[in-house]
């Protein structure tokens, strides 16, 4: 996962090459940020990526 504040410099605040087809609540600290992805760069299980669903929450 990936936050940015202007949308064209990211940075990651959380990664894993690890993966069990379940679900993953992922917390990072508090930042200035507007823009929030998910960059797969490699598949967990042979059937591919998988995003069900993602919130995020913030004040």
């Amino acid at each position: 996962m990936e936050t940015s504040a202007d949308g064209s410099t990211w940075t990651s605040v959380y990664a894993t090459t690890a993966g069990d087809g379940g679900t993953d609540d992922v917390t990072f600290p508090a930042i200035p940020a507007r823009h929030v992805r998910v960059y797969g760069t490699q598949r967990a299980t042979p059937y591919g990526y998988s995003l069900w669903e993602m919130e995020v929450y913030g004040t």
